[in-house]
């Protein structure tokens, strides 16, 4: 069994956030991703994390606060936060001190229930994780509507592209491909191949892992709408410390 079989299998075992510690109203991630995009700047979702089953940990002395300063500075379109605590340290509260900097919050997470959007949605988030490779599309459209009445956005990921078919398109999904294959912990690169299968979806399309900021290669900027960054920009000599 995978390490994301295993999150999933204990997910109801985590506790809940049952009250509600947003400070302020939703805000669009696909607005921001877009807004960048219109003002010339590669809009990028940066992501804050504390460990990872790939091999990350966060460096000592990296503050969280100084970091996401860093990322206001850098005008990124969003920030992503990992909320699963077993294997990435993660918790709702380092979701909900993010808050205060205005931008869109995505809850990084291996969400698979109601229970998990609405504590999400109390942690401040503004849209939530789900991956196409470990739900079933009925489940994947169940959350993504649940979210959508709670004013969030989802942003829908997939690995291998045999499971693009559980992901219907609708006005606050967004869809990511990740590099990282969340079995193995590696990167498979198939982003020339899975281009066009995505555009044909006609969804705002985001990539995932393996990519260094400042360094992305500018014919995926002109192909995808956002970039998710966490490892080279926490990483950065500068974080940031």
């Amino acid at each position: 069994m995978s390490i994301v079989e295993s999150i999933y299998q204990e997910n109801s075992r985590r506790l809940p956030l049952t009250e509600n510690m947003r400070t302020r109203d939703t805000i669009s991630l696909r607005e921001s991703l877009a807004s960048r995009h219109r003002s010339g700047l590669i809009p990028v979702i940066g992501e804050f994390k504390r460990s990872s089953p790939s091999g990350f940990k966060l460096a000592q002395g990296i503050s969280m606060t100084q970091y996401m300063n860093r990322l206001a500075d850098l005008k990124v379109a969003g920030i992503s936060v990992l909320t699963e605590p077993k294997h990435f340290l993660g918790s709702y509260s380092d979701l909900k001190e993010a808050q205060v900097y205005k931008l869109p919050l995505l809850a990084k997470d291996f969400i698979s229930s109601e229970q998990m959007v609405q504590s999400s949605y109390n942690a401040g988030a503004d849209a939530i994780l789900l991956i196409a490779d470990f739900l079933p599309k009925q489940d994947i459209k169940r959350l993504t509507d649940y979210a959508g009445k709670l004013g969030m956005e989802t942003l829908v990921e997939f690995h291998d592209p045999t499971f693009l078919g559980n992901y219907d398109a609708c006005d606050t999904c967004l869809l990511g491909y990740n590099r990282r294959n969340l079995v193995t912990m590696r990167i498979e690169d198939k982003t020339a191949s899975v281009i066009k299968q995505m555009k044909k979806i006609h969804s705002p399309m985001i990539l995932e892992s393996g990519l260094t900021y400042g360094k992305i290669d500018p014919h995926l900027i002109e192909e995808f709408d956002g970039f998710l960054i966490g490892t080279s920009l926490l990483n950065a000599p500068e974080a940031i410390r």
